[in-house]
């Protein structure tokens, strides 16, 4: 089944926390990443602003959790029961009482999906509203993201990369769901993640490991005896699939002995069959009650641990925590950095990142520039002009050096590009406090008067205050790249 944009229903415009869980039934996923008419796909900015734009949580930390894996091994249907799972657990925050969640009388609901060999899922979704938590290290919006069947018979290969390759990046949990066993070619998908992580980890160490949670979810597994369901089976299967062997080719070897360099945590779960009403039969509609018991209580677990509130990071990248405002960036410019042209590369991820880490360091240097600025112009009375050129050039060089010390990771252009950018976005709030200083009422007029003759700064009259604030400007863009090109 395919989906179109109109279809999708942003969630209530008047976001709430303390009814989410009796209004759910009013969301429903929104589809924000759809498959272009080339290889590649096309963002629906409107779609994920639905989601994360509401100023109510736009400066709020965010949990991002995504299943990744093959067409029609019950993706969406796994999600929905980590949708369950935390609306159960908001509800007994608020209230303050057990969380109990998959009774009986359960029905579990919220990414569309069915039986059959068709894919029911295209592209990427996001469930319609992030749901609030409290986590140990604070309040906390949970997103669930559900991915498109890879490597299906319509979907090109580059599609499919690109879809693993965000999810990853996008997620701080994401969720490998397999069939029966851990195959060679799905550990070979991850193949990029290695090779990119030994970049970030070489051009960017401080920030710790690039990705956080990995978790290989094996639906169906058909040796409980030997290993045993759940996490502590899943650590020993897990630890057998990823010890290298002599006789491995080269790259097998090396994917199994680096993953772990490059993710906080990896883990597995051996989950058994759900049983026969809930995978052959058609007329399922997520009733608990039909769902076998082992797989229902290995299944809880799961979540539970998975989505433990005294255990749950936000998501991080470049080592901070990221925001519901700032994933919309994010999510941007990991999309436009698989442009659809050719496969994901680890250095477009990388450059995606340094833009970012760019992007974020000028609007803090911006930040600081105004802050300063803000306190030397403070009070009714205009200030002499040069005094605030004097304060421009004292605080333009404060911003340029918080700019500098962001990692030099990424090409020379990008930062070099957004140096530009700072620069312009400094002159132009020079430009804006003038103004606002102009404004002001004036007392004082003759000594107003005095103060902007030919008194010195620097040795310079007003007449030359322009060109000393260029000649600054030329003096700290020599300091900022004294060591070269970057």
């Amino acid at each position: 089944m395919s989906f179109d944009f109109d279809l999708t229903a942003p969630f209530l415009p008047e976001f709430s926390t303390r009814d989410q869980a009796e209004h759910r039934h009013k969301i429903r996923p929104v589809q924000v990443l759809a498959p272009s008419s080339s290889s590649g796909f096309r963002l629906n900015e409107s779609a994920l602003s639905s989601v994360l734009a509401h100023s109510a949580i736009g400066n709020k930390k965010v949990v991002i959790v995504s299943v990744v894996g093959a067409f029609r091994k019950g993706k969406s249907f796994l999600l929905n029961f980590f949708l369950e799972y935390l609306y159960s657990l908001q509800k007994s925050q608020q209230n303050d009482e057990a969380l109990e969640w998959l009774t009986d009388d359960c029905q579990v609901h919220g990414f569309h999906w069915r039986a059959g060999a068709k894919r029911d899922t295209v592209g990427v979704w996001m469930w319609g509203e992030p749901i609030m938590i409290e986590a140990a290290s604070g309040e906390m919006y949970a997103v669930l993201m559900d991915t498109q069947g890879t490597f299906d018979n319509t979907s090109t290969y580059q599609q499919c990369l690109t879809i693993f390759a965000l999810s990853t990046i996008l997620s701080c949990i994401q969720i490998y769901n397999v069939v029966d066993n851990i195959q060679e070619d799905s550990l070979q998908h991850l193949s990029l993640f290695v090779e990119y992580g030994k970049l970030a980890m070489s051009e960017a160490r401080h920030y710790g490991k690039p990705f956080q949670t990995l978790v290989f979810c094996v639906r169906d597994f058909k040796n409980p005896e030997e290993y045993g369901y759940g996490c502590e089976g899943g650590k020993k299967f897990l630890e057998q699939v990823l010890t290298p062997s002599p006789s491995q080719p080269e790259e097998a070897r090396c994917i199994r002995e680096q993953l772990s360099n490059y993710f906080d945590q990896i883990s597995c779960y051996l989950l058994p069959h759900p049983g026969y009403r809930v995978a052959e039969r058609q007329s399922f509609r997520g009733h608990v009650k039909d769902l076998r018991p082992v797989f229902r209580e290995e299944l809880k677990k799961m979540v539970s641990s998975l989505m433990n509130p005294h255990a749950l990071q936000p998501k991080l990248i470049n080592g901070k925590p990221v925001t519901c405002r700032k994933l919309i960036q994010y999510f941007k410019e990991y999309v436009n950095s698989f442009d659809g042209s050719s496969l994901p590369q680890a250095n477009s991820i990388l450059n995606a990142n340094a833009k970012l880490i760019c992007v974020e360091a000028a609007h803090e240097a911006k930040v600081a520039y105004c802050r300063g600025m803000d306190r030397s112009t403070m009070g009714s009375r205009m200030i002499p002009e040069k005094r605030l050129l004097e304060a421009h050039i004292k605080h333009g060089i404060t911003a340029l050096n918080i700019y500098d010390r962001c990692p030099k990771i990424g090409t020379t252009e990008i930062r070099s590009r957004l140096l530009a950018k700072l620069q312009e976005d400094i002159n132009a709030e020079l430009e804006r406090y003038k103004r606002v200083n102009a404004a002001k009422k004036v007392t004082g007029c003759a000594t107003a008067m005095t103060a902007c003759g030919d008194s010195s700064l620097l040795g310079l009259g007003l007449g030359a205050a322009t060109s000393a604030h260029s000649l600054a400007y030329s003096s700290i863009n020599a300091l900022f790249f004294k060591d070269g090109a970057r």
